[in-house]
């Protein structure tokens, strides 16, 4: 069973109202560490909130209330560096049979929601980039299929070949796309609300910016 989660990073370092040690990062964390320390950091701010994997910081952006997300807009308006409104750090995840099998990386955000779109807009059966963060996957069209590769920090033009590891359901993947475009339009809608809320200026406009859609 194929399934889309739209999330955000919550960060404990970013949010917690405390100065929390994370674990050192190792080949081999132990994701129960990670977790019990990113429920504690995340508990000073009042935030009650739940991770889709231990050990991470996603967040699937449905499950965020509207208390909780008006701290974390709160937050984040108070780190705008010179009035520079960033796009929230997650992405999409792809969860295929209960397991993980793409996740946001390293600089992915969630306007990244553009690259999934891509996918049938191009119809090319050759290998193409999919920008996650990094490392990234690159996905083919073949046969009513979508064919991912694994991770790679390698340019598409310094493969010389590449495997796939795991296919899905084109009209499927296309059917869940349409859900969490949703979800981000929904989200997108409800920041502008709680800005205005806030008697922020600009309320639209920063929801835009913060979710990278319109």
């Amino acid at each position: 069973m194929l399934k889309l989660i739209n999330t955000i990073e919550i960060s404990p370092l970013k949010y917690s109202k405390e100065e929390y040690e994370m674990p050192e990062i190792s080949d081999n964390p132990d994701t129960e560490e990670w977790h019990n320390r990113w429920t504690n950091a995340i508990s000073t701010l009042d935030l009650d909130l739940d991770v889709i994997k231990a050990g991470e910081y996603w967040v699937d952006m449905e499950n965020i209330s509207d208390k909780n997300l008006q701290i974390i807009l709160e937050t984040n308006l108070k780190e705008a560096d010179n009035d520079l409104i960033r796009t929230f750090d997650g992405g999409i995840v792809l969860i295929m049979d209960n397991e993980i099998k793409i996740a946001p990386n390293c600089c992915g955000d969630i306007g990244n929601i553009a690259e999934w779109q891509r996918i049938f807009e191009k119809e090319s059966l050759d290998w193409s980039e999919i920008w996650i963060g990094h490392p990234w996957v690159f996905y083919k069209n073949e046969d009513e299929k979508i064919k991912f590769s694994d991770y790679s920090d390698l340019n598409l033009q310094d493969f010389v070949d590449i495997k796939p590891i795991f296919e899905v359901n084109k009209a499927e993947l296309k059917m869940e796309l349409e859900k969490v475009l949703q979800h981000q339009i929904n989200f997108k809608n409800r920041i502008s609300e709680i800005l205005k809320k806030m008697d922020i200026e600009n309320a639209k406009e920063i929801s835009i910016l913060m979710t990278g859609i319109r």
